[in-house]
């Protein structure tokens, strides 16, 4: 099937690969700049993965890019929309670049018989593209197939998905939408448009809601002297429940879930509908930066002209994504409280934004810091050798807001003079890890 992507973003790349890998003969479209890198066989994206597909797809010959709305759609079968949809100030959220895509289609006189929105929209979105491509003469069915894709892993969430959701009004679109997806053995849940573009906002805003719940058991956790380990451990074994999205740590992040969140919230009042636990989940997760914030100055006498070191930029591991990231949060409160700050992430190696620099290692961000923070969860962050980074800091204070150091490193860094250990959610003295038998 001829099938034309707009927008090469983290999910429009990611669709392109993966359709092309699936046998599809796949046009992307996006501008001039980002189709030339991608001409180059350059992925302007990082995702694990993502430079050996493509560069396989460019190979195959089945992968190809423009950048002109007439000549990308002048023989698809299918279009696949997958651009930004961000948060305006006043809370709805901004279609502006949906509505760049339907003029453009207005304009070129020409649109493939289906058109699938991907990118996260408002309900009722696609009824009313729908209705001003007809308006406009342009005979098109509007789907909604949303994408349920983790950043660090999107493409075997693409290929390997727990589920695909066809949001249609039409038995032909169905069936186009199947022959898209021939080759991707998941369950196909059928449904009309609103209700597909729901269950995108309900599934991002449960996630952000577990995430915030093991952060409020954290803080009781703090409170009791408990271990939120345990806690959420105990939790997520129950199979009605499980153990994903349960880690506490200094909140979420990302292009996805606050996002969403906070679309929610503005739809329910339009319509006159409160959403309390969701304003909650909010409340929760904006507490989390602050708070750790305190517990820092708490530990100096005065956090004026202090060096912090952060572990981690991007908003998770696998990624090099900033966007919402808790790293950006804690940047400004620092900049407030005039602490110099020192970071470094695998990949995030610039960054557009001041107050900050960026170390060409961890031991080096170490380096006269008189804290460390770790933001991000990154595997390697874990096999440091610690004995050495809290050697060369100016004074040993240590804040794992992942939670992802072992009992062993800990009590081992316990043992060096002066050293401070700060986790989330559980006493430091509880070194060694209780097991289920």
């Amino acid at each position: 099937m001829q099938i034309t992507i707009i927008g090469t973003g983290y999910v429009g790349i990611v669709a392109a690969v993966c359709l092309a890998k699936l046998g599809h003969n796949v046009t992307a479209m996006d501008r001039e700049s980002v189709i030339q890198s991608l001409q180059s066989n350059k992925a302007h994206v990082w995702e694990p993965g993502l430079q050996e597909l493509l560069t396989e797809c460019n190979e195959e010959g089945n992968l190809h890019f423009d950048a002109d709305m007439a000549s990308a759609t002048a023989n698809a079968d299918a279009l696949l929309i997958a651009v930004g949809t961000p948060t305006r100030a006043d809370g709805h959220t901004d279609l502006s670049q949906i509505e760049n895509v339907l003029e453009q289609l207005k304009q070129s006189g020409n649109c493939p018989p289906l058109v699938i929105v991907k990118s996260t929209v408002p309900v009722g979105t696609c009824d009313e593209l729908e209705a001003n491509l007809h308006g406009a003469g342009l005979r098109a069915d509007v789907v909604f197939n949303p994408e349920f894709l983790r950043q660090g892993s999107a493409i075997n969430d693409f290929m390997y998905p727990d589920r695909i959701v066809f949001g249609c009004q039409s038995r032909h679109s169905e069936i186009m939408l199947r022959q898209i997806y021939q080759g991707i053995d998941a369950p196909i849940q059928v449904c009309d448009r609103r209700s597909a573009e729901l269950i995108k906002y309900a599934s991002n805003t449960f996630l952000a809601m577990k995430i915030s719940f093991a952060n409020m058991m954290a803080d009781l956790c703090e409170g009791y002297g408990a271990d939120i380990r345990q806690v959420m451990k105990g939790v997520g074994t129950d199979r009605r429940i499980g153990p994903h999205f349960l880690q506490a740590g200094v909140g979420y992040g990302g292009s996805c879930f606050s996002k969403d969140l906070q679309s929610l919230l503005t739809s329910g009042k339009v319509i006159g509908r409160s959403l309390p636990l969701l304003e909650a989940t909010a409340q929760i997760n904006d507490q989390r930066i602050p708070q750790l914030v305190v517990k820092l100055i708490s530990l100096w006498e005065n956090p004026n002209g202090k060096r912090l070191g952060v572990l981690g930029i991007s908003f998770k591991p696998n990624t090099n994504d900033v966007r919402d990231a808790p790293f950006l949060t804690l940047l400004k409160l620092c900049q407030h409280h005039r602490i110099d700050v020192h970071a470094y992430d695998p990949v995030v190696q610039q960054v557009a934004f001041e107050g900050v620099t960026v170390a060409d290692s961890p031991y080096e961000m170490a380096a006269h810091s008189d804290a460390i923070i770790l933001m991000t969860e990154w595997p390697q962050f874990v096999e440091l050798d610690w004995v050495r980074m809290v050697q060369l800091m100016r004074q040993s204070i240590l804040l794992d807001g992942r939670n992802v150091l072992s009992d062993e490193v800990v009590a081992q860094l316990m043992e060096l003079d002066g050293v401070t250990y700060v986790p989330v959610g559980r006493p430091v003295e509880q070194s060694v890890e209780q097991r289920v038998y």
